[in-house]
């Protein structure tokens, strides 16, 4: 027997949208040849050389402050932790997921910031988001530095206290801001210890002392300052020589200077557990695997054993690019750290520079808005403690030379037509 049916067409109810705009060009990049992101690195070699599409480049975009990964000793965990654990998880860290590997990491995490307890989570941003999300409430106010990095700006918009800003390290801005907010609310100032666009270190004292006169909480993101800041690399509390304990929670990651993944909270044993029974991005994520799991922890196990020599060469090998660029008159900013800003400005000519530096072997991109404000792109500069000094030296000419060349240039010309 046929059935026949009848056909009807009728408009959907919510109609898709097949273009979304990006808030910058892509297309324009491409069409210009400027495009150079998501490279697909084919391998890492050493002294912090990798190989992209057959050509050697020197690294200088990459994370591995202290040049760890790839470490035999690190590779070998991996291997152990997949035949004692295998290579997944059972669940959430809440149910099945928590393993004597993950004990022992936070165990050493809280131990290395000064603090009773540690959390560890399967990423540096759902770290700063879940943590932000669940520790105020409606009446309460989440104090941010304007430049703070996406991941907290993301966790204080969704989070269901009030978002304020403040200048950037301006200090003066965060008093008169804090003194303006009702007494019986409570405040949590968050700010980066290193700004990731420019390598600027935080007023941490001076942020100390505001908090503790307005009784703010205070949480501090160091995924660019620990294992990299201080002379032992003790991060921003060496730097400053500062009581761990006028830092509330300090964050920070496992996948910049350990060569790992995953991102965690270190804080008093009554926060951490908080935030294990209140946290959703802890509760309801899969828990960090135990092959990476056992990576960070014997990177840290050997980052102790290490952190003098280490973080040495690193600051060693940062002197030695930052004077080089100034020798050629490049601006740099004020970096005080590994993370070294080449001031560019205008994001076109960015574009330009990081395609030509790439084309003569150094990997290295440019940084325009809106990550950084209008007209003051920038190549980023990212050392690590493996470099060699003749390789830094040559990365320094490099970016001189395109910069020199760029002076004949009309690059706004080329790029718009």
């Amino acid at each position: 027997m046929t059935v026949h049916m009848k056909s009807t067409t009728t408009a959907p109810l919510f109609p898709l949208r097949t273009t979304w705009d990006t808030k910058w060009d892509i297309e324009r990049f491409k069409k210009a040849g400027l495009y150079t992101w998501f490279k697909e690195i084919q391998e890492e070699l050493s002294d912090g050389w990798v190989k992209v599409n057959n050509q050697k480049m020197l690294m200088l975009g990459g994370y591995s402050y202290l040049g760890l990964n790839n470490h035999p000793d690190i590779n070998q965990a991996a291997i152990d932790s997949i035949e004692k654990f295998g290579t997944g998880m059972n669940g959430s860290r809440f149910l099945a997921g928590t393993t004597t590997m993950h004990s022992r990491l936070e165990k050493k995490i809280a131990s290395l910031h000064g603090k009773e307890d540690a959390m560890v989570l399967s990423s540096g941003y759902l770290a700063n988001v879940s943590t932000l999300t669940c520790l105020l409430r409606r009446s309460d106010y989440i104090v941010c530095d304007r430049l703070n990095h996406a991941s907290i700006m993301d966790g204080a918009r969704y989070a269901q206290a009030k978002l304020v800003k403040y200048r950037h390290n301006d200090l003066e801005h965060l008093e008169t801001t804090l003194g303006s907010l009702p007494n019986t609310a409570r405040k949590l100032v968050v700010t980066d210890s290193i700004f990731s666009m420019s390598g600027a270190v935080a007023d941490l004292p001076g942020i100390i002392k505001i908090c503790k006169k307005y009784s703010a909480i205070l949480m501090v993101d160091e995924c660019h300052s620990m294992y990299v800041l201080g002379k032992y690399g003790g991060g921003i509390v060496e730097y400053f020589d500062l009581d761990p304990n006028d830092i509330d929670i300090i964050m920070a990651t496992l996948s910049k200077a350990i060569p790992s993944s995953g991102g965690y909270l270190a804080a008093s044993a009554k926060i951490i557990e908080f935030l294990r029974h209140e946290s959703r991005g802890f509760i309801y994520s899969g828990a960090l695997t135990t092959t990476l799991t056992s990576t960070a922890l014997k990177a840290l196990e050997i980052f102790e054993e290490k952190r003098e020599s280490l973080v040495t060469r690193l600051h060693k090998n940062t002197a030695i690019f930052s004077n080089a660029l100034h020798a050629y008159g490049i601006e740099i900013g004020n970096s005080k750290t590994s993370i070294i800003p080449i001031l560019i400005g205008d994001g076109a000519t960015a574009a330009v520079v990081a395609k030509k530096c790439q084309e003569r072997g150094i990997y290295i991109h440019a940084v325009f808005p809106p990550v950084v404000p209008l007209g003051k792109s920038i190549l980023r500069a990212s050392i690590t403690a493996v470099h060699m000094k003749e390789d830094l030296l040559m990365a320094a000419k490099i970016i001189y030379e395109v910069l020199e060349e760029m002076q004949h240039l009309d690059v706004q010309g080329q790029f718009i037509g």
